[in-house]
C-alpha cells in the first residue's frame, strides 16, 4: 500500500473550498436575478462562502502542520504566483474572501446598487475559479493517472455548487434557531413557512439538475480514468464510493422529488424537515466524494 502524503484534512480542504465558491456563486446569482424574494438567500450564500474561506485556510495550515511553528506561514504561497497550484489557488481564495467580506458588509448594512452588483460579477468568477481550483489542483499532479481525467475539475466545479447551495440553505434555518436576534431576516422567513417552502421548492429543482449533471461527470470521470475500475470493485474506498453515490447523490434526489408532490399540501414543516435531511445528505456525500478521489489516487495506480 502507497503511503499516504494527504488524508482527511486535506479533503477538507477541497471540500470547504468547493462550499466557498459555490455558495458565493448562488449569493451572486440570486442577488442579480431573483431580487428581494431571495434576500436572505444571498445573505447566507457570502456568510457560508466567507466561513467557509478562513476554515478552509485554517485546515491547510493543520495540514501542513504549519499552524502552531509558523501560522503565518502560507503568506509565502503568494510569492510563488503563478508557478505553483497552490499559490494560485491561495489568490484565488484570498480574493474571493475579500469579495465575500464586502458583500456581506453590502448586503447587512446596505449600500450602493451598483457597487454590489460590480462586486457580484467579479465574485462570480472568483467563485467558479475557487470550485474548479480545488480539481485542478489534483490534476497538475503528475504521474498519478486517478487524478489525470480532464472532467475531474469539472467534476469539483458542479460537487461545489451543489454543496455551496445546499449550505447557503441549510444555514437560513440553522442561523434562524441560533442567532434569530442577530439574523432577524433569517428567522422572519423561516417562520413564514410557505415562503420558505416555496425557496426550498425552487432551489431543489437547481439541486436536482446539479445532482444529475454531477452524475453524468462522475461516469465521464470514470470512464476516461484507467485507473478508476479499481475504485469500482478492488480498493479500501471502494465501498466509501457507493456510500456517496446512495446517500450523497440518489437519496437527496429521491428526497427532493417527494417533497415536490407533498408542495401545497399543508405538509410545510415535513417538507422542511425532509430538505434539511437531504441537505446534510449531500454535504456528507460532496466530502465523501473528495476523499475517494484524494485517497484513492494515493493508493490506486
Amino acid at each position: 500500500m502507497s503511503e499516504l502524503v494527504w488524508g482527511p484534512l486535506m479533503a477538507t480542504y477541497l471540500f470547504l473550498g468547493g462550499i466557498a465558491g459555490g455558495a458565493y456563486l448562488i449569493s451572486a446569482l440570486v442577488d442579480l436575478f431573483k431580487g428581494d424574494d431571495y434576500e436572505v438567500l444571498s445573505k447566507s450564500g457570502a456568510l457560508v462562502s466567507t466561513v467557509a474561506v478562513i476554515a478552509s485556510v485554517v485546515v491547510l495550515l493543520l495540514e501542513i502542520k504549519r499552524f502552531e511553528v509558523a501560522p503565518l506561514s502560507f503568506l509565502y504561497a503568494f510569492s510563488e504566483f503563478p508557478g505553483s497550484m497552490i499559490s494560485v489557488g491561495t489568490w484565488i481564495l484570498t480574493s474571493l474572501l475579500v469579495v465575500s467580506l464586502v458583500t456581506v458588509i453590502l448586503a447587512f448594512f446596505g449600500g450602493n446598487w451598483l457597487i454590489r452588483k460590480i462586486v457580484d460579477v467579479v465574485g462570480i468568477v472568483l467563485s467558479l475559479g475557487t470550485a474548479a481550483y480545488t480539481g485542478l489542483v489534483l490534476s497538475y499532479c503528475r504521474g498519478i493517472p486517478f487524478w489525470c481525467s480532464p472532467f475531474l475539475p469539472a467534476l469539483f466545479t458542479v460537487s461545489g455548487i451543489l454543496t455551496g447551495l445546499t449550505m447557503a440553505m441549510l444555514m437560513i434555518p440553522v442561523a434562524a434557531y441560533v442567532m434569530p436576534k442577530a439574523l432577524n431576516s433569517f428567522w422572519e422567513l423561516y417562520e413564514r413557512k410557505a415562503s420558505y417552502v416555496g425557496m426550498i421548492g425552487q432551489m431543489e429543482k437547481y439541486c436536482q439538475v446539479l445532482t444529475v449533471v454531477e452524475i453524468a461527470l462522475l461516469a465521464l470521470y470514470i470512464g476516461t480514468t484507467p485507473t478508476t475500475g479499481l475504485l469500482l470493485a478492488g480498493s479500501s474506498v471502494s465501498l466509501l464510493f457507493y456510500v456517496y453515490i446512495a446517500l450523497g447523490l440518489l437519496l437527496p434526489l429521491g428526497i427532493s422529488y417527494l417533497n415536490s408532490r407533498m408542495e401545497h399540501q399543508g405538509k410545510d414543516m415535513i417538507i422542511v424537515l425532509s430538505a434539511m435531511i437531504g441537505q446534510v445528505l449531500v454535504l456528507l456525500g460532496g466530502f465523501i466524494l473528495r476523499y475517494v478521489v484524494l485517497i484513492g489516487g494515493q493508493l490506486i495506480h
